[in-house]
């Protein structure tokens, strides 16, 4: 667990310890916001608080619970962390016990008293990749949870959360941080400093997704995406240099791993053939993450913008049924790049009119 303080998010935790101090903490919390706005770092900020010995309130970070809590060795803390644990979804087996399966889960942890008497505390990470079968299972525990119990459901998509888990928690909105919070942040962690500048306006100054998109490559990804577009580089020139990109896409496989690769690319692709929908539509490109695509020639890709858009959708879903990422990547690639014109033969005839 991280000590460090979730950045333009203080009064909102202060507000919770006040809650919990009164003894008015609701059981299940639901952290909403946009990737890398900080939730997941400010749900560990709220359960050092929590546990500090001189809390409900900002931790001390040097008492005993804390000192557990930041070496992950505190017995009343369970955490959930599917991006961690190199997994990609949430399954059945995290949430409630089963016979033929001796994985740590929730529904085990919150059956036991406190170990340390005092809170028990149940943190879920990227809840939006529960399925359905982990959510079901879930709502039993968000029902009855028993006294001194918080789970933390941290997500940026809470649209993909069942309705009836909606309902029994309390949704904390959290919004991303000024823009110079972000910056600040990618240049104390040795990003270039070319590389600052577009990715705190591609993650429209979330700070965790912006340093998440420097680490992942969007910069060359992104040019690479240009370049196709504008018939500079072919398709199987773009996939060489694809594959050869450094950056964060660890797995616990190595296919995992381009797995990741794959969805860091598709990724970026839908924003910014979304942004390019959105120019086309009128919007202003001052407005947009990637309104600086007009000037970039996108503009002349005209329909096979859109076109690749529709297939960069069911190239993403494809990844996540583990189909071939890099074959994923392709498609979109191909939709993207301008048609090359038909070369005939010394001795082809023309088509018949």
């Amino acid at each position: 667990m991280r000590s460090l303080e979730p950045l333009g998010h203080a009064a909102v935790l202060e507000g919770l310890w006040t809650a919990a101090r009164a003894g008015r903490l609701a059981h299940a919390l639901l952290f909403s916001g946009p990737s890398g706005a900080g939730k997941f770092l400010a749900a560990e900020r709220l359960t050092l608080g929590l546990l500090c010995a001189r809390g409900p309130g900002a931790p001390c970070l040097a008492c005993g619970p804390c000192k557990r809590a930041l070496a992950d060795h505190h017995p009343d803390v369970f955490v959930v962390d599917p991006e961690a644990e190199g997994e990609e979804e949430i399954k059945l087996q995290r949430i409630a016990p089963r016979a033929e399966d001796s994985t740590p889960n929730v529904g085990e942890f919150l059956s036991l008293k406190p170990m340390e008497g005092g809170w028990r505390i149940v943190l879920l990470r990227e809840a939006e990749r529960l399925n359905t079968e982990a959510q079901n299972a879930l709502l039993k525990t968000l029902e009855e949870p028993g006294s001194d119990t918080l789970l933390v459901l941290v997500t940026a998509r809470p649209d993909l959360l069942l309705a009836t888990v909606h309902s029994r928690c309390v949704r904390v909105r959290f919004g991303a941080p000024a823009a110079e919070i972000a910056s600040a942040l990618l240049a104390r962690e040795g990003v270039p400093s070319a590389d600052i500048g577009p990715c705190v306006r591609w993650a429209r100054g979330a700070p965790g997704e912006a340093l998440r998109l420097a680490r992942r490559a969007a910069t060359p990804m992104r040019a690479l995406l240009g370049a196709v577009a504008s018939g500079e580089l072919a398709v199987h020139q773009a996939l060489a240099a694809y594959a050869e990109l450094e950056g964060d896409f660890a797995g616990r496989t190595p296919s995992a791993g381009e797995r990741v690769r794959a969805r860091a690319f598709l990724d970026l692709a839908l924003e910014v053939l979304a942004d390019v929908r959105r120019a086309r539509a009128g919007l202003d490109p001052a407005a947009l993450a990637h309104g600086d695509l007009t000037a970039a020639g996108w503009a002349r890709a005209g329909g096979r913008a859109e076109a690749a858009l529709e297939e960069c959708l069911r190239a993403r879903q494809d990844v996540d049924l583990n189909l071939a990422p890099e074959a994923a990547v392709e498609r979109v690639l191909l939709a993207l790049a301008p048609r090359q014109p038909e070369v005939r033969g010394a001795g082809a005839r023309p088509s018949p009119r």
